[in-house]
């Protein structure tokens, strides 16, 4: 089940990124080629798009069966066979790369030498050449997009025509900056979409949320027990023999039921001999204290550190509108948390452990934690929440300034509107190609660390 939840959100997450590249592509009128999810080798071709070819400066539709070679592109010469649709339009039934050769050039077979004076095919399966078969000019060519499932599930991509050749007219490279940086970013934000959308699934799940009343403050509180975690020395709490796991339960007239109870209580008193009830070891035992009025900074009135545990939790079930804007808030809040962490590593807020990155195998072990408890507790909240979560880093992990990555290129962008002209496409292609194989590197040392020193798994039973 691991492995299925596993191949299944990562699958998600893939297909809304390239969903986003792809849409803003086909608007922007550049050709798509293929569109798929994981990695060749192709596991199977699910359907294609039409196509347009114009030969001889007649336009001819590409059916979504017909198959149109990557050798042939514009200004190739071919030979064609061409009918109606099914919609009465002009198409193309068959097209071969075919090679002009003038009469009396020498070209090797085998160990021959052959004449040829007629048309050779370039194809698996060469065509007896005939005298005056037709041949073509390709003017123009918009391929087929091809929707594509692979064999390895830990990608995905859309294959454009030209992505660093500006020559073809078709092509990513070939669009203003403007376009390309739509294209670009397009991805990501399907990624923060998608992580409102599951956001807003876990509020209408379920959320574990406490159980509240009212305080003896008057005011509405969560349930929780009040727990003893530091007895200052020399303070009214240890002169009363306070110890660290002891419960304060009450007064004997008012009981500590709620979040804030003992602090309201305490505060109220403050110079006063009190009374408290205290659970123990299973017993309860009564002591007396006069907590302080000035007490020394950090220490508070009796001297003790508390925390409250075994808070009552119940699920609740948010509608639509409330829990989209919940979905959006968390989102929101999860970016500005991904921003903050480097400050609080450089503040020594949290530990840099706690914020090291994760790669698929680490994935992985925290879908296993989540697939559990969704089982256990028959409760989707840790499957929506863990793919909001992922969703969300995709998004900025993609925007990050890296080659490779889309951040990587919408920075070449940026960089060409600064110098009014675009490095040239060999060396930006070049400068990605090493940026992906340093990267891959990178996976596969985040890898070791993942196997050799796991991130702990969520404590999913802590939500309640």
């Amino acid at each position: 089940m691991t492995i299925i939840a596993f191949i299944i959100i990562l699958s998600v997450l893939i297909f809304v990124h390239e969903l986003g590249h792809f849409i803003v592509a086909k608007q922007a009128g550049i050709t798509v080629e293929e569109f798929a999810i994981g990695f060749p080798p192709r596991m199977v071709k699910l359907w294609q798009d039409e196509g347009q070819i114009t030969l001889d400066g007649q336009p001819y539709v590409i059916g979504r069966k017909m198959s149109v070679p990557r050798t042939i592109q514009p200004g190739a010469t071919v030979y064609a066979e061409t009918g109606l649709d099914e919609k009465g339009r002009p198409a193309l039934t068959r097209i071969d790369l075919v090679e002009v050769v003038k009469p009396g050039d020498k070209r090797q077979s085998g160990s021959e030498a052959r004449i040829f004076d007629t048309i050779s095919f370039k194809s698996s399966k060469p065509m007896a050449a005939k005298e005056g078969m037709p041949t073509y000019k390709v003017d123009a060519l918009t391929r087929p997009t091809e929707y594509s499932i692979n064999w390895i599930p830990l990608g995905g991509y859309v294959r454009m025509v030209g992505e660093e050749d500006p020559t073809d007219p078709g092509s990513f490279a070939s669009k203003s900056k403007k376009i390309r940086f739509a294209v670009l970013v397009a991805g990501s934000l399907m990624n923060l979409v998608t992580a409102v959308v599951f956001f807003t699934l876990t509020s209408m799940s379920g959320v574990p949320e406490p159980v509240t009343g009212t305080n003896i403050a008057g005011e509405q509180a969560p349930i929780a027990q009040t727990v003893v975690t530091e007895v200052i020395p020399d303070t009214p709490a240890a002169a009363a023999g306070l110890q660290a796991g002891d419960i304060i339960v009450g007064d004997g007239e008012i009981e500590f039921n709620h979040i804030g109870d003992l602090i309201y209580y305490v505060d109220q008193r403050k110079g006063q001999t009190i009374s408290l009830q205290v659970k123990r070891d299973g017993q309860i035992l009564t002591t007396e204290l006069t907590p302080r009025v000035d007490p020394p900074e950090g220490q508070g009135a009796m001297g003790v550190g508390i925390s409250y545990e075994d808070t009552e939790v119940e699920l609740t079930y948010y509608p639509v509108h409330r829990a989209f804007v919940r979905g959006l808030q968390q989102t929101g809040e999860y970016i500005a948390l991904t921003f903050y962490l480097p400050v609080a590593i450089i503040q020594n807020i949290i530990p840099a452990e706690a914020a090291r990155p994760t790669g698929p195998v680490g994935i992985y072990q925290q879908t296993g934690s989540a697939v559990d408890a969704a089982v256990q507790r028959d409760w989707w909240f840790p499957i929506l929440w863990l793919t909001a979560i992922l969703s969300t880093a995709l998004a900025i992990t993609n925007l990050l300034p890296l080659p490779a990555l889309d951040g990587g290129r919408i920075m070449f962008v940026l960089i060409e509107a600064v110098r009014g002209k675009r490095i040239a496409p060999e060396k930006e292609g070049a400068i990605h190609f090493i940026g992906l194989a340093l990267l891959l590197m990178l996976m596969l040392v985040i890898s070791y660390y993942d196997i050799s020193n796991p991130i702990p798994a969520i404590d999913w039973g802590s939500f309640f």
